[in-house]
């Protein structure tokens, strides 16, 4: 096992013992979308090792995800886990490379969104906005520089 899925595991257990599993699950993929954001980011910029740094760091949290599912629970269901998120590191790993990293980065955003919005539900925290992940990640979203 590699130096970063070591930290995504531990990361992932730290996280199931201080705060609840359904707000670890929903600000795990919060950082799985922060780092997409500032992959597609660096990647504009030409800091290719940058981006792969935050790729890896997403792709580290969903393998610390992937390999805590519980097949004891719902072996149907934790298969459909496993397989979206090796799916989804696959996806990661490959968008970086190609012309329209942007575009394959919001497709695989989107669905991950749509999962963390699912597990939002279950907590105190708020859903995330879709159109404005997107906006963030093509880089469209105008924001205040702070001084």
């Amino acid at each position: 096992m590699s130096y970063a899925m070591n930290r995504a595991i531990a990361a992932y257990r730290t996280a199931a013992t201080t705060v609840a599993p359904t707000a670890a699950m929903t600000l795990l993929l919060d950082e799985v979308l922060n780092a997409i954001i500032l992959a597609a980011g660096h990647l504009r910029k030409k800091e290719f090792d940058q981006a792969h740094a935050r790729i890896a760091r997403a792709t580290g949290i969903l393998r610390g995800l992937r390999q805590n599912v519980d097949l004891d629970v719902d072996r149907t269901l934790a298969r459909q886990l496993i397989d979206m998120y090796t799916r989804n590191i696959f996806a990661l790993n490959s968008a970086a490379s190609k012309s329209d990293a942007s575009d394959r980065f919001c497709t695989i955003a989107t669905g991950l969104l749509e999962l963390r919005n699912a597990w939002a539900e279950m907590t105190t925290l708020s859903a995330r906005n879709q159109q404005t992940l997107l906006e963030d990640i093509r880089a469209e979203r105008i924001v205040a520089e702070c001084v």
